[in-house]
This record gives structure tokens, sequence and C-alpha cells, in this order.
């Protein structure tokens, strides 16, 4: 089994943007050091918890602060943007660290209401999702299908590789769309922990079409974890964990996650409740070697050998542990591969 990460840039309580930024940069060093297979950031706007707004911009950093790792986008929310320019980021990202960017890419908003009108304020309509992911495909290789208006017309810079193109599913609709452009498909089970994932990858590998980035399918199951010493511990981690989910989807989001102490002090209302017991299956939460026997069997029930953790506790220290602990639990022997304990 692989551990890739998938980072938010969470900012803790009493940090700032540019203090979260740093510590993502650390986690990304300290995945590296600990041969995880890839290290994954976000794009979240208008959330003041999350510092991970800009994929590209953070991707060029990272990649910059590291040198084997695997660096990519968990993803790019495609919609808002040209897809010539998203490709022209990352061939100039994929020149610069040969070999080691991903472009994984999705269709949700990733924004309130109003942010997405502000993304998308000169544009004049919405063209077909399959239809920007073919232009994407396209400018990246410059092999657009004879149909296309872009025939003829590639994104530059040509680089000796290509960024490694993967798309985002939640609900499993975009299976076909990975499989008929042979590109790799990530199933965000810390998004829809049902059996709706699972079924998505069986029709993925089932169509899948050999293409210019993969000969075979490549799947990744994507969960956020928690990760404690001791069973108080987990459970006082997970419970911060449920009270910062259930505001950042409500209308009353926390400005930084919610610390241990203030998770402890809170009272909870029966609408946190109520979506703490809906979120449960979103979060694996243990001691390392408890986290590491689900994320097996996640692994086998989606049929692959690379899950991706999002490491969604309150303080930087924590989120580093969790990475040595599940990393000492798996004993890791060689970049990206991960031996059976």
């Amino acid at each position: 089994m692989k551990l890739g990460v998938l980072d938010y840039a969470p900012i803790d309580e009493g940090a700032t943007p540019s203090r979260a930024l740093r510590a993502s940069t650390r986690l990304v060093q300290t995945a590296e050091r600990l041969n995880y297979s890839r290290f994954w950031v976000s794009e979240h706007h208008g959330i003041e918890a999350l510092a991970s707004v800009s994929p590209e911009v953070l991707i060029g950093h990272l990649a910059s602060a590291t040198s084997r790792i695997r660096v990519g986008s968990g993803g790019v929310m495609l919609p808002h943007y040209s897809s010539v320019k998203v490709a022209e980021n990352f061939k100039t990202l994929e020149a610069l660290n040969p070999g080691r960017i991903d472009l994984g890419f999705g269709r949700a908003p990733g924004a309130n209401a109003r942010l997405s009108a502000a993304l998308n304020d000169e544009k004049s309509g919405q063209l077909p999702y399959p239809t920007k992911v073919a232009d994407l495909l396209g400018f990246v290789t410059g092999e657009h299908g004879s149909s296309s208006k872009y025939v003829g017309v590639s994104a530059s810079p040509d680089a000796e590789s290509l960024p490694l193109p993967w798309v985002l599913g939640a609900s499993g609709t975009t299976a076909e769309l990975a499989a008929a452009n042979g590109i790799g498909f990530t199933f965000a089970h810390f998004i829809n922990p049902s059996a709706r994932g699972p079924r998505a990858v069986e029709q993925y590998r089932r169509d899948f079409r050999p293409g210019s980035f993969l000969t075979e399918p490549a799947v990744i199951a994507a969960v956020f974890i928690v990760v404690g010493q001791d069973a108080a511990e987990v459970n006082d981690l997970t419970a911060a964990f449920h009270l910062w989910l259930a505001h950042a989807e409500s209308a009353s989001p926390f400005s930084r996650i919610p610390s241990l102490e203030r998770t402890r002090e809170h009272a909870w209302s029966p609408s946190e409740l109520s979506a703490r017991e809906r979120n449960e299956g979103r979060v694996i939460a243990g001691t390392a070697a408890q986290v590491v026997q689900s994320l097996r069997e996640l692994a086998d029930g989606y049929g692959t050998d690379e899950v991706m953790v999002n490491p969604m506790m309150p303080g930087e220290h924590r989120r580093l542990a969790a990475l040595e602990s599940l990393a000492a639990e798996l004993a890791v022997n060689e970049l990206g591969a991960v031996a059976q304990a």
C-alpha cells in the first residue's frame, strides 16, 4: 500500500496564513523524508480557516522545497478557468520539476455563490464539463479530437514530460470521463463514504482506455484521518475534527481550526451533533495501528494499492506526528512504496 497526503493548509488558532503555509512546507518535506508517494494541495475560496487557495502557486513553492515526492493539485476547480491557462501552468510546473507534477482537477465550485460569480465574472456562459476536460487534455498533449476547434493548438512550454492528470470524483459520475480519457481517477471518500466510490472505480476500470498518459488504470481513494497515541487523545482529536467539519459546511464556519481546548469547552448543539453523526464515515480515527488497518481495508474496498490521507487535526505538531506514526507502522522502505507489516 502506498500513502499520499492531501493538505488544506489549515490555519490553527493563534496562527496566520503565512504560518500555515510554512507548516505545509514542513509537512511536504516530512512526507518526502518518510517516502510518501505524493502530496496534493486543495483549492478552497473564501474559507478563512484554510490557506490553500491557489494550488498552482503553492505547488511551485512545495516542489522547490523538495526533490523527489510528486506534488499536485487536489484539485483545480476547472470550470472556473481557461483550460489552456491551466495547461500552461501545469506544463510550466512540470518543466521545472520533471516527472513530479500531478494535475488533479474537479468540477465543484470550491466557493460560495458570490465568490463563484467573481471567479467567472467575464464569462458569458459555462462550457459542458466533458468539453472542458477534453480541451485541457488536448492543450497538455497537443492532440485534440478531430471535431475540436483547437486542432493544432497546444500549450507551452513543450517540456520533455507531461503532468499526470487525475479526475477527482465524489459522486461517481466522472468515472466514465476518467476512463474514456485514459487518466487517473481519485475518489473523495472523505466527502462521500458510500458504496458509490467502489462502484465508480469498478466502472472506471471496466471502461478504461489507454492513452497518452496511462497504459493501465490508476486509482486513489482519499480520506480524512485522525491519529492519536491512545484512546483519550483519539477521542479529543476526533471531536475537534467533527466540530470543525460541522461548521465548515454550515453558514457559520470557524475562522480558525478549533483547538482541543476550545472543543473541550464547547457545548454541542443538536444540529452539530446531527452533523457529527452524518459525518462519522468521512474520517478514519484511531491509533496508528488502528488507522493503518482501516486504510488497508479502505484500499481493499476500492481495489487499489494507494490511499491519500488528509490529517485534519489541530496543531502542526500533531499533523507531523501522524505522518511519522503511520510511516513507522507501515515500515516505509522505498520511495512511494510501503512494506506489508
